[in-house]
């Protein structure tokens, strides 16, 4: 009597495979609706308030995402690719570099430019100096 591991084989790759790409999906859809709703709320705050800095949108942006990423993602790919982990706000922070200097970067990248205190102005422009040239759009 023997044991045949092909089929077991089979269906442990079938599995993974599955977690792989339901885990690629998750984030990718929070990248992008992070993106999204960075620059919606940044256009809407400016209009609201004139004095709006990075670090206040960032501020006023943070609650509103966390509670995105737990309504949108149940969980993601590790950074070795090979097992999922819980999608958490502070992994997804960790993974998306989600912190005021990479918003304010992505923000004038994109034509928005606010106001920041000085050190952090000086981490968006080195930011910003990574960017392609034929990337940059404001």
């Amino acid at each position: 009597m023997s044991f045949d591991l092909s089929p077991w084989v089979g269906i442990f790759s079938a599995i993974w495979l599955a977690f792989f790409i339901s885990g690629r999906w998750q984030f990718n859809r929070v990248k992008q609706l992070t993106l999204d709703m960075i620059l919606d709320q940044a256009r809407q705050q400016r209009r609201e308030h004139q004095n709006l800095s990075v670090e206040d949108l960032y501020q006023q942006v943070l609650p509103i995402w966390e509670e995105m990423l737990r309504k949108n993602a149940w969980f993601i790919l590790h950074k070795t690719e090979l097992f999922p982990i819980p999608a958490s706000p502070a992994i997804l922070k960790t993974r998306l570099n989600f912190t005021p200097a990479w918003m304010g970067a992505f923000l004038r990248v994109n034509g928005v430019r606010l106001p920041a205190a000085e050190q952090l102005e000086e981490e968006i422009d080195h930011i910003t100096s990574l960017v392609p040239k034929n990337r940059k759009k404001g």
